[in-house]
């Protein structure tokens, strides 16, 4: 199963939230997360092919008072936000020394993003509402389906932005750790 997603630039964060009550999205709390993404030594710009290529990526997230921290490894398939994704928790204090792994693994440290997440859920679609830092608020769906259904699955969950009033120039193609790269850059 392939984690499918699209993404958007949230204008009106409060209209989206009384739209999903409304519809009676399950409204599953908030947590906030810092994400620390490791990319292939030998992938030094955005231009690059990054289909099929391996990101890492090691998340410390707290939610009620309770940590966890998940080391996730992501393969684009068709497009940069349908992705094969594997996760494991691990323990804090085993980062150090997963970071040298990850270095000893051919990979670098390519961006840290700190953002705040709110989740719902609608069915077996995952909406996530996230304040990300120096960046703003954005709004994913992402939905677990076969790879050969990504096409399909993204237009679908497009389709569901829109009904939330999100507008097609606000949708965004890239993942949090190329927008925070580019902020950066400015």
């Amino acid at each position: 199963m392939n984690e499918i997603e699209v993404k958007a630039k949230l204008k009106d964060k409060e209209k989206v939230i009384e739209h999903l009550k409304k519809i009676g999205a399950k409204f599953l709390g908030a947590k906030s997360q810092k994400d620390l993404i490791f990319w292939p030594n030998d992938i030094k710009n955005l231009s690059s092919n990054l289909l099929g290529r391996n990101f890492l990526r090691i998340r410390e997230q707290e939610s009620n008072g309770i940590k966890k921290v998940i080391f996730t490894l992501k393969q684009p398939q068709t497009n940069k936000t349908d992705c094969i994704e594997h996760e494991i928790e691990i323990n804090e204090k085993d980062i150090p020394e997963l970071k040298s792994l990850i270095s000893t693994l051919g990979y670098y440290e390519f961006v840290t993003l700190e953002k705040i997440r709110t989740i719902a859920k609608i069915e077996d679609i995952e909406i996530c509402m996230d304040e990300v830092s120096n960046l703003g608020s954005y709004i994913e769906l992402e939905k677990f389906a076969p790879a050969n259904e990504a096409k399909k699955i993204q237009n679908e969950l497009y389709s569901i932005l829109k009904s939330f009033g999100v507008k097609k120039e606000d949708f965004v193609y890239d993942g949090y750790d190329i927008l925070v790269l580019n902020a950066q850059k400015k």
